[in-house]
């Protein structure tokens, strides 16, 4: 009976880890034709359900594999330093983005908004003519090394970077948007069992509490 009672408070304490897991891979029609590399990304996907127009956000390891770490909703875990093996001197991960205005949409901007301070706090700079460069459905895969946003980018730090993507309508107002983070360095994703064991820990002192409570 205790030892119930104890796994069922486990169950409890790990049940929101499994809730609200949104990060997904892509599907028809994207990527749209042309489009490579983004294979088996996982992407937090955005649809406003009026219109039907989609955004979405994700990230990589540069050159080695599809996935990482990630809480399953908009957090990755990434890795420091720079991939070597081709000279180019990219961070070992990417950012990955993709949107798709369908029809009737023909005012609409599409935002792409970078966070250029390393530390928590949040200093967007934006691009509002994603839309004027690459059309109606696009999907890319790009590296903070790349030099295309205004601020120095140091791959071997800590880090803690936001990305937002926009539509807006022809008044400016958000359409629909989706965001990711991405840390990299101090900030590592606990392994699962650790949190497995974690929440055993929590539901087992939590029941001794309760039993000496009652004496």
């Amino acid at each position: 009976m205790k030892l119930r009672r104890i796994l069922a408070l486990t169950t409890l304490a790990l049940a929101p880890l499994a809730a609200n897991a949104t990060l997904t891979t892509l599907t028809a029609p994207w990527p749209p034709t042309g489009s490579t590399g983004l294979d088996g990304v996982e992407f937090n996907v955005q649809t406003n359900a009026a219109t039907g127009v989609m955004v979405a956000m994700g990230a990589h390891p540069y050159k080695n594999g599809a996935t990482m770490p990630n809480d399953g909703i908009s957090t990755f875990y990434a890795p420091s330093g720079i991939y070597a093996a081709d000279g180019l001197g990219r961070a070992n991960w990417s950012f990955d983005f993709a949107w798709n205005l369908g029809t009737g949409c023909g005012s609409c901007k599409v935002v792409l908004s970078i966070d250029q301070d390393p530390s928590s706090a949040i200093d967007y700079v934006s691009n509002d003519q994603m839309k004027a460069a690459f059309g109606s459905s696009y999907a890319e895969s790009w590296n903070l090394t790349m030099g295309f946003i205004p601020f120095t980018f140091d791959p071997f730090g800590a880090s803690d970077t936001n990305f937002l993507l926009q539509v807006l309508d022809a008044d400016g107002a958000v359409m629909v948007e989706s965001g990711i983070r991405v840390l990299v360095g101090s900030n590592s994703v606990p392994e699962p069992s650790n949190l497995a064991l974690a929440g055993l820990g929590l539901a087992a002192a939590a029941f001794a509490r309760r039993r000496a409570l009652r004496k």
